[in-house]
């Protein structure tokens, strides 16, 4: 490898002692060589975001983060709601219960005296129908 193609391995740190040392003086000697290593290190600083001033970095937190936080009025009746809400669900089981254990019985004497009035004629209907098919078929 000629001394000319080491740029990049020189510039990122990536050379062995001795080539980094026979390196350097090859670049005391080529204009090219040096022009390319300075390129390399401008970009690598440029990728580099500067660090910010201590004071800068204070002033910023002290105006956001070391406040005691603002305690909206909402946050102040979430435990309310939350027991409001407990209080609703609780009246609907009950009311779900009470609605189920309390539903008008139904008397089956009542329910064949209502089949016998309402639907004789439609069984009828039906069983000549059937006696229709079965003749047919």
């Amino acid at each position: 490898m000629k001394p000319c193609d080491k740029v990049m391995l020189y510039a990122y740190g990536e050379l062995p002692e001795e080539e980094r040392i026979s390196f350097r003086r090859h670049l005391e000697q080529c204009a090219h060589c040096r022009a390319e290593v300075k390129f390399v290190q401008a970009q690598q600083a440029a990728l580099h975001a500067p660090a910010a001033p201590a004071e800068l970095v204070d002033a910023v937190f002290a105006k956001t983060t070391r406040r005691a936080p603002a305690i909206s009025w909402f946050a102040k009746l979430k435990p309310l709601w939350s027991g409001v809400c407990i209080a609703i669900l609780a009246a609907g089981l009950f009311t779900g219960w009470w609605m189920l254990e309390h539903r008008p019985g139904y008397d089956s004497q009542e329910i064949i005296a209502y089949m016998a009035d309402n639907l004789d004629e439609e069984y009828q209907t039906f069983a000549s129908d059937l006696a229709q098919m079965e003749a047919e078929f």
